[in-house]
């Protein structure tokens, strides 16, 4: 269902992450790419990608210090949403049309977003808050647990939702989120780009390995990966995709790894590496869509992954699910890792063309006519 030259604005805190950030130029891409007219609006101007190569990518900045507006709370929230305002006016003048369609993501534009009366904004949720609130109580933080609970009831109160994996939802309903829809819409990928970059050559890694590629963050569980690598029977190295945090470092010294594991740092172009492994492993305790598994899957590399909450495991379907191992148990992870090693694993094009550019596309511009998606 094409619809021609629709007018969307994809609105986002900055594009300093590696999450939500890259989705939204990932849609970005593909909005632009069927021929309709795209913006990006940030809150604070901060960009850590290399757009120089992409001229047609229109980005807006609010203000170039979010904590400033952040100092005053609401009344900051309320002030960006006035300016926000103000720049939407400014581009629907000049597109001679008013915005079809606003798309908000990341808590701090939800915030901004909440005060707009327009009725064809949604707010894409990419992660699941109930786990998140769910940490905060078992670390004991209570009152930022509670602070939480109450910011997402608030500014999700009567909204229209977009979720990348269905388990949000049933997260979303057991906090009582008082949404007035919910659309579950998977990431889109650019599976030619994807594979055209995973043939670039990587002249520098000669060896066979096996690769991890996620931020180092807690929620990634960097001890559990180290831990059941250690306990399983592969030889072959295990390369990681990060940069060269001090504390990951000495996490691997600490197991005696230092010259199994070897630190890659950033990569601008992942996915050759991503081809070349035997297989990726994600040993995440919290997910929203894991990007990295679905690229992975389009370059024909097998994942090992946690079952974690949520994405993985409407990502590994059919077969693929043998490898989803238990959330925070490196013994079941280095059995699966152990697993994979002795199998070899074809990924057949019904496991990832549900997240087909051609099929997102379709799903967000029914949102323009209010069609209900499950």
């Amino acid at each position: 269902m094409m619809q021609n030259n629709k007018l969307i604005g994809l609105v986002i805190t900055n594009l300093a992450g590696s999450g939500a950030e890259k989705v939204v130029l990932n849609l970005f891409n593909m909005f632009e790419k069927f021929g309709h007219s795209i913006y990006i609006i940030l809150l604070e101007d901060i960009i850590s990608y290399d757009l120089s190569d992409n001229e047609k990518c229109k980005i807006i900045s609010l203000t170039t210090n979010r904590k400033y507006h952040k100092l005053f709370s609401f009344i900051g929230d309320k002030r960006l949403h006035y300016l926000l305002e103000k720049k939407l006016s400014i581009i629907e003048k000049q597109e001679n049309k008013n915005f079809d369609l606003i798309l908000s993501n990341l808590p701090a534009s939800d915030r901004v977003l909440y005060y707009s009366t327009r009725k064809n904004i949604y707010f894409c949720i990419h992660t699941s808050y109930l786990q998140e609130i769910e940490e905060f109580k078992s670390r004991g933080n209570d009152s930022r647990a509670n602070k939480k609970y109450k910011l997402y009831k608030r500014i999700y109160k009567n909204k229209k939702l977009v979720i990348v994996a269905n388990k949000i939802k049933e997260d979303l309903d057991s906090l009582n989120i008082g949404y007035e829809s919910v659309t579950r819409i998977y990431n889109p990928f650019d599976f030619n780009e994807i594979r055209k970059k995973g043939d670039e050559k990587i002249e520098e890694i000669e060896e066979d390995y096996i690769l991890s590629a996620s931020a180092f963050r807690p929620v990634k569980r960097y001890d559990i990966l180290l831990d059941a690598y250690k306990k399983s029977a592969i030889e072959l190295k295990l390369f990681l995709l990060c940069s060269p945090i001090k504390e990951l470092i000495e996490m691997i010294k600490d197991r005696g790894l230092e010259k199994k594991v070897i630190i890659l740092g950033f990569n601008k172009n992942p996915y050759p590496i991503i081809k070349r492994a035997k297989f990726l492993i994600l040993s995440s305790e919290r997910e929203g869509l894991p990007t990295v598994l679905i690229e992975s899957l389009i370059l024909g590399t097998p994942v090992v992954s946690t079952n974690c909450i949520s994405g993985p495991s409407e990502i590994l379907t059919g077969e693929l699910s043998k490898y989803l191992a238990k959330v925070n148990d490196s013994d079941d992870l280095s059995i699966k890792m152990n697993q994979m090693m002795e199998h070899n694993i074809g990924i057949k094009d019904e496991y990832i063309s549900k997240f087909s550019e051609e099929n997102i596309i379709n799903q967000y511009l029914s949102l323009i006519n209010n069609s209900s998606l499950s």
